[in-house]
């Protein structure tokens, strides 16, 4: 990076970075008792595990905790899932005419606020409603309140005031690992993703309208393929995210920030009796005296049973991603987007919410008769969403599922019990070698064959197995390079020697 000619530029904001990332780690330290003694409480939990989550943050990533709240130094009290502390809705009106929105649900009916808010609180906001001149011809919209802020003061330096202002304290919610995403108080199979200006990851954590409209067909897409697919269809489950709102500031989809928007997540409420939901993100959060909650609740007592627990875990997921990628889609398969689905047994299913990051490949879903969805997509930068090659698509495979999301449990696994990393390394590559075998068949195409093709399979071994390099994302000098912040986290792909082929690991 110091070679690099905007090096001497970036310097002091590289340092700017490190200070907030040691403030939040300290931060996030000093609450680790409290995030247990939760954990012991509601051990089932998943707002629980949301907050051992963040013992970890993102693996891997250096600058993971430096999240910027303005002109806040450190971390923002109250506004985190360590604190254990609600947020308080603030809740505006929009005119129906300045709404843009995915859902079937009629804005006059006010389906934000039915949805959120138990009923005397839904009679508190409209009676400030009525008040203000908005009980008809206007949605009522949550917002987050550190976002409302900064929006009232934008809107106050241009002397525009698109939306009424219904005040806050209507509506409990509580913040997950990833900030935006909230679990209502009163109901915790709902969720509530808010428009969030703050950064983290060197991205602003807004929600453009393109990404809620792309966000939609990725589970229309998904669905079509848990259809088609027995196996999907049973182990791999959706949240469902298509009712989406967000103020109207331009005439293109595209070019619409996302400022002011939401969307409701829900939960299936079909999932089997008796069973309990784990992001596995929190697979990989090691305590500070390294032991690792997510392994010990899954029964591991040593070594032996934690690798157990780790090859059940990744046979999930690889071949999940593998029939996925037979079909021409990769799901951003990394810890904080994948829930476990446990029973009394383990794992049993995976659970997918934000869907709008599913990378689709057209070739390959035209080879699998699938239908392809017509994406908003900026070409004014660059294009992560639609891909033209295999290789390009398996790439989000390979780094997102395996080197982040399965190596960051191994590696926790080997320090928590004293083992050694390469057997997850070794793990991993004796399930890809089942479900990919050599010869004609594989176990990701099924009987019937329409889940895959073997041209896929061949694709996938040789690029999995046999190469000789992988893909792996570079994360700091794209984050330092960029000149402002983007909507998505600034990386890169390099390269680097197939970990499936180390003589320690391919023996």
């Amino acid at each position: 990076m110091q070679s690099a000619d905007w090096w001497p530029g970036r310097s002091q904001r590289l340092q700017t970075l490190f200070a907030l990332a040691e403030a939040q780690a300290a931060h996030t330290l000093a609450h680790e008792p409290a995030i247990l003694d939760r954990l012991a409480a509601a051990p089932r939990s998943l707002l629980s595990w949301e907050a051992v989550c963040c013992l970890r943050d993102r693996p891997f990533h250096p600058l993971a905790r430096a999240k910027a709240w303005g002109d806040a130094a450190g971390p923002h009290a109250g506004f985190d899932a360590e604190s254990g502390q609600p947020v308080w809705l603030h809740w505006i009106a929009v005119p129906v005419q300045r709404l843009r929105t995915g859902s079937a649900l009629a804005a006059s009916a006010q389906p934000l606020a039915r949805s959120l808010l138990q009923p005397d609180d839904f009679d508190r906001l409209a009676a400030r409603a009525e008040a203000a001149g908005a009980q008809h011809g206007y949605l009522w919209m949550p917002v987050h309140p550190w976002q409302w802020q900064q929006q009232a003061h934008a809107a106050a330096d241009s002397g525009q005031a698109p939306c009424l202002d219904l005040g806050s304290g209507i509506g409990a919610a509580y913040p997950t690992a990833s900030l935006r995403s909230l679990v209502m108080r009163d109901q915790p199979d709902l969720h509530l993703k808010l428009s969030l200006g703050m950064q983290a990851l060197g991205a602003r954590r807004t929600l453009p309208v393109r990404y809620l409209h792309n966000g939609a067909l990725a589970q229309q897409c998904l669905a079509q393929l848990r259809e088609r697919d027995p196996w999907l269809g049973q182990h791999l489950l959706l949240c469902d995210e298509r009712d989406w709102w967000a103020l109207r500031q331009h005439d293109s989809l595209i070019a619409e920030p996302g400022e002011l928007a939401c969307v409701l997540r829900r939960y299936p409420a079909d999932l089997a009796p008796g069973t309990w939901l784990l992001p596995m993100a929190a697979g990989a959060a090691l305590t500070a005296g390294n032991d690792l909650p997510a392994l010990r609740r899954l029964g591991c007592a040593d070594a032996d049973q934690a690798w157990a627990a780790f090859r059940r875990i990744a046979a999930l997921l690889l071949e999940a991603g593998l029939r996925c990628f037979a079909n021409g889609v990769m799901p951003e398969l990394h810890g904080q987007n994948v829930v476990l689905v446990v029973g009394d047994e383990g794992p049993r299913a995976l659970l997918l919410r934000d869907h709008d990051t599913l990378r689709i490949c057209p070739s390959l879903l035209a080879e699998a008769a699938m239908d392809v969805p017509a994406y908003a997509v900026d070409t004014s930068t660059p294009n992560t969403l639609m891909l033209e090659a295999p290789a390009q698509l398996l790439a989000y495979f390979q780094t997102l599922a395996i080197e982040v999301n399965l190596y960051a449990i191994a590696a926790a696994i080997a320090v928590a019990f004293d083992s050694d990393e390469r057997t997850g390394w070794r793990i991993l590559r004796e399930e890809i070698a089942a479900l990919l075998p050599a010869g004609t068949g594989d176990r990701t195409t099924g009987t019937t064959g329409t889940t895959g093709t073997t041209r896929t399979a061949q694709i996938a071994r040789a690029a999995l197995l046999e190469a000789p390099e992988w893909p792996f994302k570079q994360l700091l000098a794209p984050l330092l390079a960029r000149e402002t912040a983007g909507t998505g986290m600034p990386s890169a792909l390099g390269s680097l020697h197939n970990p499936l082929r180390d003589s320690g690991v391919a023996s």
